[in-house]
């Protein structure tokens, strides 16, 4: 009886090391997946901090166009504030000459 019981316990032990074998497979192959997908990941998004350096360059250059923009809004304001205080000057002015004319017709 004991011969049957080495070979028995031989199998077993057998078919422990193809599962173990199996699974040890199978962990390596998720790790190496895992690993690979890292790298690529790394390669493609790894520079973030490139685009980070950019995009601050970037939301200063828009800032200093703001800033221009709302610079070049107020000379305009000025601008058209002075136009019509000279247009109601030249108006004003254009009304005494008109007065003027007639009283010195007479």
């Amino acid at each position: 009886m004991q011969p049957q019981a080495q070979v028995s316990d031989s199998d077993e032990r057998a078919e422990l090391r193809e599962k173990v074998w199996g699974i040890a497979q199978r962990v390596t192959v998720l790790l190496v997946a895992a690993f690979v997908g890292l790298f690529i990941g790394y390669q493609f998004w790894g520079s973030a901090s490139q685009l980070k350096e950019q995009v601050s360059r970037l939301e200063e250059k828009v800032t200093e166009r703001e800033k221009e923009r709302d610079t070049l809004k107020s000379q305009m304001a000025i601008v058209d504030r002075d136009k019509k205080e000279i247009e109601r000057k030249f108006t004003d002015l254009q009304a005494r000459c008109a007065a003027a004319a007639p009283a010195g017709a007479n």
